[in-house]
């Protein structure tokens, strides 16, 4: 397409705007030594040539990297944000500047954020980069008809997996799907070190408090909860995790959190940040708990993991007093919540540290030119873990890095089943 087509062909907000964006991307650019080198040793192999490629996360400048380096390697790529309170308009129209089909606009309502996702979907990709499934289950739903041409998804978020799950038990997974979320260079380092570094900036940055000397109620210890917990101590916090799991709460204990029920987590909490992947980890009967002043912030997927909704039923719209904070009254206690619910690291700062994503990007992108490279069997396929060991070794060479090896005699006696004599 020529620049006037792409432009014609794309939804975005303000396209004025891409010098901002180009800069933000440009930042990224300077920052992935991962993904920079895999994308001349890996992508430029022709596999990708031709194929169009559906991009549908957090629309912020490390995507917008990730969607760039695809289509040089010669993918036809479209890009959309998978929540349209995380969209950053400079970075959509920058992208647009730069060749790629855009259907993204901040804030937008949730029938014109459907209606985006529709517009990806009728690009009819034959691989999609997904985050929450959110483009994967509309075509699941709403264009089933389009399955057929799919070589494949790979999906960004534990909620996704869980998406992903449930449409193939119900006989709905058709096409292959790989969990880029349960690699280790995804998981183990943009949830944990990620997301967590992010939200605690994005959280102390909206407020101008401290984060020493106060508590927090971290809801859900998964990876991302972990990371919270840790970041929220080491910043001189007294931690509290909510969990359903014993085995993270067990987990959570041994890490030196105090676990408790709703009631006495949220009694005394300074901040409370949820981290489940699902909704309403904080409900309607939860702000009576909550104490005069509390900060609510939210680091799973959805905008629902708080109910705002319900929030604004009891103590009206609230109002904006500093920007992204916003506070309501509630039986004489004020309650503030942080970018009215959405996710507070990418719709209240830039979203996770470059070189986390890094990491993570890496990832996805091996992940599609493993989907473009293979057949793959329908159902969801596990990321292959040599590709695995090849980014966080092309992370460790970028930091000049080298590991130890095996002397032959510890080999041998690792490969050996008889006694050692």
């Amino acid at each position: 397409m020529t620049a006037a087509e792409v432009a014609a062909n794309s939804r975005i907000a303000d396209p004025s705007l891409a010098p901002e964006g180009e800069q933000k991307i440009q930042w990224v650019a300077r920052h992935s030594p991962v993904l920079n080198r895999l994308a001349r040793e890996r992508l430029a192999d022709g596999a990708l040539r031709g194929r169009r490629v559906a991009v549908v996360v957090h629309l912020e400048a490390k995507t917008a990297y990730l969607a760039t380096l695809l289509a040089e390697a010669g993918a036809d790529v479209v890009a959309a944000g998978s929540n349209p309170g995380s969209t950053q308009d400079s970075v959509a129209a920058a992208l647009v500047a730069r060749g790629i089909r855009v259907f993204a606009r901040r804030g937008v309502s949730r029938e014109d954020f459907m209606e985006d996702l529709l517009a990806v979907a009728d690009t009819a990709p034959e691989i999609i980069i997904d985050d929450g499934a959110e483009v994967t289950s509309r075509i699941v739903e709403h264009r089933p008809e389009l399955r057929e041409q799919l070589r494949g998804v790979t999906e960004e978020t534990t909620t996704g997996l869980g998406r992903l799950r449930a449409m193939e038990a119900a006989g709905r997974l058709t096409f292959p799907a790989i969990a880029a979320n349960d690699a280790a260079c995804k998981h183990l380092f943009d949830n944990r070190y990620g997301t967590a570094q992010a939200t605690m900036q994005a959280i102390l940055r909206l407020t101008n408090l401290s984060g020493a000397g106060k508590r927090y109620c971290v809801v859900g210890y998964g990876h991302v909860g972990k990371g919270l917990a840790s970041y929220a101590e080491g910043l001189g916090g007294i931690v509290s995790v909510i969990e359903i799991d014993p085995v993270a709460g067990v987990e959570a204990f041994m890490d030196g959190h105090r676990i408790a029920n709703r009631e006495d987590a949220l009694a005394d909490a300074d901040y409370v940040i949820t981290a489940t992947g699902g909704i309403e980890a904080v409900s309607r009967d939860d702000f009576a708990l909550m104490k005069d002043g509390a900060v609510l912030a939210n680091a799973g997927h959805h905008d629902r993991e708080i109910d705002v909704g319900a929030l604004e039923e009891l103590a009206g719209p609230g109002e904006e007093v500093r920007p992204g904070v916003s506070r309501f009254v509630l039986d004489e206690k004020r309650i503030y919540v942080l970018v009215r619910g959405a996710l507070v690291n990418i719709a209240g700062l830039d979203g996770n540290p470059v070189e986390i994503m890094d990491l993570s990007f890496a990832v996805q992108a091996l992940s599609a030119h493993h989907l473009a490279s293979n057949e793959l069997e329908p159902g969801l396929h596990r990321f292959p873990p040599q590709l695995d060991r090849e980014i966080a070794q092309t992370k460790l060479a970028s930091l000049g890095v080298e590991l130890d090896e095996l002397r032959p005699s510890q080999r041998a006696f690792l490969e050996q089943w008889t006694m050692w004599e």
